[in-house]
C-alpha cells in the first residue's frame, strides 16, 4: 500500500466537503500517524556490528537518532547466538552502546533494535491489519482541526449559522474521538496508560529557625 492509498483512505474518513483541509495538512497528519504507530508498534531490526575493542560498541548503521531503542545484543556463534546485556549511553562523540563485557576489536556482535515504519510512494511497512487504524489516527488529527475551526476561529454573521457551526464542531470532535478510540482498541492499547503519573509528597519542613510553620505543623502529622 503506497502513500497515495493512505491519502485516499484518510480523505474518505474525513470527508471534508468544505475544502478546509489542505493537501499539506493531510500529508502531515499521515506522517504524524506513522510516527505514533511506530512508537506503539516499532519495526524490529537486526544488524551485525563489529566491536571497536573494549566495552563500547558503535551504533548500527540503521539506528534512528531520538527514536531507535536497543532490544538485544548477542555474540554471533553459528546457530546459537549468546545473548548479553548492554545499554545505550551518551558519550562525548555521540551515542554508543556500553556492553556488559569487553570484546576484542572486530568481534561481530548481533544488535537488535527498533526503527520507525515507512510510508512513501513505493509502499509501506505497516501490516495490512493495522493500515486502517493508522489512517484513522491521521483522520482524527484532521477532524480535530476542523472541530477547532468551527468552534471559534470564525464568527458567522447569521444566528442560524452559529448553531450550524457549533453542530459541525461537535460532530467533528465526536468523529475524531471515535477514530482515536478505534486505533487504541485495534492495537490493544489501554487508553489510560498515558495518564501522567503523580505522587503526593509530605515535606514536614520547619522554618528558617527549625520551628513548626503556622500551617502543617509536624507534631500533628
Amino acid at each position: 500500500m503506497a502513500l497515495a492509498d493512505f491519502q485516499t483512505l484518510v480523505d474518505n474518513l474525513v470527508r471534508d466537503d468544505s475544502g478546509e483541509i489542505a493537501t499539506a495538512d493531510r500529508d502531515a497528519a499521515i506522517e504524524l500517524a506513522v510516527v505514533r504507530y511506530s512508537t506503539d508498534r516499532p519495526v524490529p531490526a537486526i544488524e551485525e556490528v563489529a566491536a571497536a575493542g573494549g566495552v563500547f560498541l558503535p551504533l548500527p548503521a540503521g539506528w534512528e537518532a531520538r527514536f531507535s531503542r536497543l532490544t538485544g545484543l548477542a555474540l554471533s556463534d553459528g546457530e546459537d547466538p549468546q545473548p548479553f546485556a548492554g545499554v545505550v549511553e551518551q558519550g562525548l562523540a555521540g551515542e554508543r552502546i556500553r556492553m556488559e563485557l569487553g570484546l576484542a576489536a572486530a568481534t561481530p556482535v548481533i544488535v537488535k533494535y527498533t526503527v520507525k515504519h515507512a510510508v512513501d510512494a513505493g509502499g509501506d511497512t505497516v501490516p495490512v491489519a493495522d493500515r486502517e487504524a493508522v489512517a484513522g489516527w491521521a483522520a482524527a488529527l484532521l477532524l480535530e482541526q476542523l472541530s477547532s475551526l468551527y468552534a471559534g476561529n470564525r464568527q458567522p454573521t447569521i444566528a442560524a449559522d452559529t448553531v450550524d457551526w457549533q453542530s459541525k464542531s461537535r460532530d467533528y470532535a465526536a468523529r475524531a474521538k471515535t477514530l482515536r478510540q478505534s486505533y487504541l482498541n485495534q492495537l490493544g492499547i489501554d487508553d489510560k496508560r498515558q495518564v501522567p503519573a503523580g505522587a503526593v509528597v509530605n515535606l514536614d519542613m520547619g522554618d528558617s529557625r527549625g520551628n513548626d510553620r503556622i500551617v502543617h505543623r509536624g507534631r500533628f502529622r
